[in-house]
C-alpha cells in the first residue's frame, strides 16, 4: 500500500479510477435518493417505483464511500451495487408482468458484460493495493 505523510498522519494514495467511479456513484447516490423523496425528475409511468431508486442509491452510497477512502471491502461494496442496480429494476419490470423470463436473463446478461470491466478494474486494484487475504477459519475435529 502506497502511502504519504500530511501533517504526521499517514494516508493511502486513491487511484484515479476508484476517484472516477466514487464520483459517478456518489452522482448516482444523489440522484436516487433525491428521486426517492420527490425532487428529482419525476419517473414515467411505465418505470419501477420510487423506492427501488432508494435502494440502489443506498448501494451506490455505500459503494461510493469504500471507493473514495480505498476501503479494503471496496471490491464487495461495488459488487453489491451493481447487482442492485441490474436486478431492482428487472424484477419490478417482471413483477409487473412487463418482461418475460428469457428476457430478464438477456438483460442480466447485457448488463453484467457491460458491468464487467469497471469491476474488473476495481478487483485489481484492490488486490494491488490491500493483497489477497483469505479469512482463518477453524476447521472443528472431527467426532466419532
Amino acid at each position: 500500500m502506497v502511502t504519504q505523510r500530511f501533517g504526521g498522519l499517514p494516508t493511502t494514495r486513491r487511484p484515479t479510477g476508484f476517484t472516477l467511479l466514487g464520483l459517478f456513484l456518489g452522482w448516482k447516490a444523489l440522484s436516487g435518493f433525491l428521486l426517492a423523496i420527490g425532487i428529482g425528475l419525476e419517473p414515467l409511468p411505465d418505470r419501477p417505483p420510487g423506492g427501488l431508486s432508494f435502494v440502489v442509491a443506498v448501494f451506490a452510497a455505500v459503494a461510493a464511500e469504500s471507493l473514495w477512502r480505498c476501503r479494503p471491502w471496496c471490491l464487495r461494496a461495488t459488487i453489491g451495487y451493481v447487482c442492485a442496480a441490474i436486478a431492482a429494476p428487472l424484477v419490478a419490470e417482471a413483477a409487473r408482468g412487463h418482461l418475460t423470463v428469457d428476457q430478464v436473463v438477456a438483460s442480466v446478461i447485457g448488463y453484467t458484460l457491460i458491468a464487467a470491466l469497471p469491476l474488473w478494474y476495481v478487483a485489481d486494484r484492490s488486490a494491488k493495493l490491500f493483497g489477497t487475504r483469505t479469512a482463518r477459519v477453524a476447521v472443528p475435529a472431527p467426532h466419532p
